[in-house]
């Protein structure tokens, strides 16, 4: 027995329904706690990590997985914002690769948060991120289940991996370099969904950039004008949700972290304007000291590994 339920019509969200998507670790957090102060706005932050982290993870792997099961249970919960507000807004990196779907369903629009490579990076790598290398028998297909993933169910949806060849050389990587592959790869994805959504119902925010201005910007774009003061804002933007007490830095990075970042951010990092040369980053002298002699030195030689690799991942026949 089969059972099929359709979903509310698209012109009963217009104009009702926003989410703020990215890499996580670049401000979807704060962006949620700001409006939720807002009122007659339903503001939330990942509420839903398994079916969210499915449905990415479909998405990512190009897995034949039918959307009904994700968009009915979030318009149940859009659904359940609107009956006691005017507007639904929902932050969640893991909606990142869920632009097209839900703007089909609610005529959403996105706001996309990105943060600096090095700042995402060292905050993924803080939170334990990549730390063991997944488990696989064959590198064409999507990664499964493993073991050290089972305290969250979600982890096993949200830790992205490429496929075919790349995969091997992917996994020879540091996490440096793994983490600044991911948030190459995921903004890059949802820019190429943004190109297929009116330019009216998107738009790209720095958090380096986000102001009481430019948070007055964002609602505008969302159709909702804001209540909030100025000193309201500078409290809640104060609050920093989410920050970890364990913390990494560019100053603890390795010659080889620092080339594999340089080449795996490189082209995203310019998409969005972002330094991403080890020489541009801000950051204190290196670990106090002038930097080794031999730094220079082993930091090319590094790169030239990296690129070379890169080369091949590019033109795979050449």
């Amino acid at each position: 027995m089969s059972l099929n339920l359709s979903l509310p019509s698209r012109e009963t969200f217009a104009g009702k329904v926003a989410f703020a998507i990215g890499t996580g670790r670049c401000g979807t957090h704060l962006l949620s706690q700001l409006l939720a102060h807002e009122p007659a706005v339903a503001a939330s932050h990942e509420r839903n990590r398994l079916n969210e982290t499915f449905h990415r993870y479909c998405q990512w792997y190009s897995l034949p997985v039918d959307h009904g099961g994700f968009l009915h249970t979030k318009a149940a919960e859009v659904e359940q914002d609107l009956q006691s507000n005017s507007f639904s807004f929902e932050s969640s990196g893991y909606l990142s690769l869920s632009v097209l779907q839900l703007y089909d369903c609610f005529d959403a629009r996105f706001v996309l948060m990105v943060r600096r490579p090095e700042a995402v990076v060292n905050s993924y790598w803080s939170k334990g991120w990549y730390e063991t290398n997944p488990i696989y028998l064959d590198e064409t297909q999507a990664l499964g289940f493993n073991w050290y993933q089972a305290s969250h169910p979600h982890y096993i949806f949200s830790r992205l991996a490429p496929t075919g060849d790349e995969r091997s050389s992917w996994l020879q990587l540091t996490r440096v370099g793994k983490l600044a592959w991911f948030w190459n790869e995921l903004n890059t994805a949802v820019i190429n969904r943004f190109t297929a959504i009116p330019t009216t119902h998107y738009k790209i925010v720095k958090l380096e950039e986000l102001s009481f201005q430019t948070y007055q910007e964002i609602l505008s774009f969302l159709g909702w004008p804001s209540q909030m003061s100025e000193e309201k804002y500078r409290q809640i933007s104060q609050t920093r949700p989410g920050q970890r007490e364990r913390k990494y830095t560019i100053s603890d990075w390795s010659v080889q972290e620092v080339a594999e970042f340089e080449a795996q951010a490189e082209p995203m990092a310019a998409y969005f304007g972002y330094p991403h040369r080890y020489q541009e980053l801000s950051r204190p002298a290196f670990q106090g000291q002038e930097k080794p002699a031999t730094f220079n030195h082993n930091l090319k030689r590094t790169r030239a590994r990296v690129k070379q690799w890169a080369y091949h991942k590019l033109f795979p026949e050449g």
